[in-house]
């Protein structure tokens, strides 16, 4: 037989073989599936821990004349974004100058409220708004067609921490650091060893898992700063604020 690396499921499974002595003949393919994903879950859990924003991304959809309603990403349809486990933030372009392209600077955030905060239906937000409902929110204010010629493309972005990822298919690769993989395959031998009989392949795939996941954390930890530094825009190294204009107080 000859191993790939464990760049991908069928490599992590060919690493399995070869450190447990079996083969792909020995148990059921799904339930070693089932295994191996188990682990890389709490590897991904680990990570996530650290910070979850390693695995944020973003859905970009148009903005368009309507009821109001988006869905938050599902995971669901050819093609479509991974399902959402947190949303980070929302942002809009209403008014771009171009409306197949708005520029960065023409988003503005999207505050979330509860339908309860508001008292009177009619009236119309100056700053953007999103109603959160189970699986879709209400954008306020709804654009009209006075407003320009939507939709506006890309005109909607929504950050989001997406769900756990699972390995299917045999070339399907981690989202994890690609040096730590072979923690999936220790992981995974927790569960295989006692199949196999075998207690001294237990304690050696124990120990080894508790090792590789401390080796993981400690990366993880090193590998990016904390999100929000000790100095945002306008604030100077004392933790005052400027003002452009020169007055560097309230009174």
């Amino acid at each position: 037989m000859q191993l790939n690396d464990t760049t991908n499921l069928i490599g992590i499974k060919q690493d399995l073989y070869f450190t447990g002595k079996f083969n792909s003949s020995t148990f059921d393919q799904l339930d070693v599936d089932r295994i191996i994903n188990k682990y890389y879950g709490q590897i991904q859990e680990i990570i996530r821990g650290i910070n979850e924003n390693f695995y944020m991304i973003v859905a970009v959809t148009d903005l368009v004349i309507g009821d109001g309603s988006y869905t938050f990403p599902d995971g669901v349809g050819a093609g479509a974004a991974p399902a959402y486990e947190k949303v980070k933030s929302i942002w809009a372009a209403f008014l771009p100058q171009n409306f197949l392209a708005p520029l960065a600077t023409e988003y503005k955030r999207v505050d979330f409220i509860d339908p309860n905060q508001i008292s009177q239906p009619a009236y119309t937000f100056t700053s953007p708004k999103a109603q959160p409902f189970g699986t879709y929110f209400t954008l306020l204010p709804i654009p009209v067609t006075a407003d320009g010629p939507y939709p506006v493309k890309g005109g909607l972005k929504i950050y989001y921490i997406q769900q756990l990822d699972f390995l299917v298919n045999d070339t399907d690769m981690p989202k994890i650091f690609r040096s730590f993989h072979d923690a999936i395959t220790w992981g995974a031998l927790i569960d295989i060893a006692p199949r196999l009989r075998n207690d001294k392949l237990l304690k050696q795939a124990q120990d080894m898992f508790k090792k590789r996941c401390d080796d993981i954390a400690n990366y993880a930890s090193n590998r990016i700063l904390d999100v929000s530094d000790s100095i945002i825009e306008g604030q100077d190294a004392q933790g005052g604020w400027e003002y452009p204009w020169g007055q560097n107080s309230m009174s």
